[in-house]
């Protein structure tokens, strides 16, 4: 799929580009900060993930940039990513940040397990926090590409000192009610907008911008399309499914496990 450059939202582009990139909005021309977090917020099976994939997509496409997938099984890494990714994409531990010297773009999806702001002594909560106000200076400057299904179980810290731009999927009305007060006006005002537009019970055809204020119709690449491959698309689809136990049983229990020299190399020539 080819996407123009200018085909996102101002505060997405900003960050998907490579710090000094230019391109156009409204006529005018503009330089990218490639710097901050893309935090995609949205409830289970809202396309959250697939939205993330779209992002990567454009950046290999846009810019030179490393993309590193954070706790994604190795078998989706195989054999659910797209060919022409080899050799932009990376499998490397968050916790290694600060060894990657490199504009990188970090993939963390659904590491509330992770990285929840409840479990505030674990290793993955206090490296966010960490993290967040040194992305500009690592590597000339990194931006994090995050899904989560409320902002309520992210460390506040990961989200106050960087740049930050929110994009809204499809949130169960339930649970908006649990939504931070700091974000909760803007999940109500994103499901809102969706259902003014979209055709889909869960939205998954637009997202919206917040920062911006405003809606984007979000692409649907063939590599997620299962009429196409539907091996690889739920490969991609429900990338944690893929887990061995072991991991999977880390995760639950909180665990984050060091697991030796981080992999770079993802895709195997054939």
């Amino acid at each position: 799929m080819n996407y123009e450059r200018n085909q996102f939202p101002p505060s997405v582009v900003n960050l998907l580009l490579e710090e000094g990139q230019r391109w156009k909005h409204q006529g005018e021309l503009k330089e990218a900060l490639g710097s901050g977090i893309i935090c995609i917020v949205g409830s289970a099976r809202s396309a959250k993930t697939s939205l993330a994939y779209v992002f990567v997509d454009y950046v290999i496409q846009h810019t030179k940039r490393p993309v590193i997938f954070d706790s994604f099984p190795q078998k989706v890494i195989d054999e659910g990513f797209p060919s022409h990714w080899k050799g932009r994409v990376f499998n490397t531990k968050f916790q290694d940040l600060a060894t990657v010297d490199e504009p990188a773009v970090w993939v963390l999806d659904d590491n509330a397990l992770h990285y929840n702001s409840r479990d505030s002594l674990t290793a993955g909560s206090k490296l966010l926090a960490r993290s967040a106000g040194v992305l500009s200076h690592f590597g000339g400057g990194m931006t994090v590409i995050f899904t989560t299904q409320l902002l309520s179980g992210i460390d506040l810290s990961f989200l106050r000192f960087t740049t930050l731009a929110p994009v809204i999927r499809w949130v169960d009305a339930d649970v908006i009610s649990q939504e931070r007060k700091e974000f909760k006006d803007m999940v109500q005002e994103g499901q809102y907008q969706l259902k003014l537009v979209s055709k889909d019970v869960r939205c998954r055809d637009y997202f919206y911008s917040s920062k911006d204020r405003c809606l984007c119709s979000s692409p649907f690449p063939d590599f997620l399309n299962k009429s196409i491959n539907p091996i690889q698309a739920d490969l991609l689809s429900r990338p944690m499914r893929y887990h061995t136990k072991e991991d999977r049983v880390a995760m639950v229990s909180g665990e984050i496990k060091k697991k030796g020299r981080p992999k770079k190399k993802v895709v195997e020539d054939e």
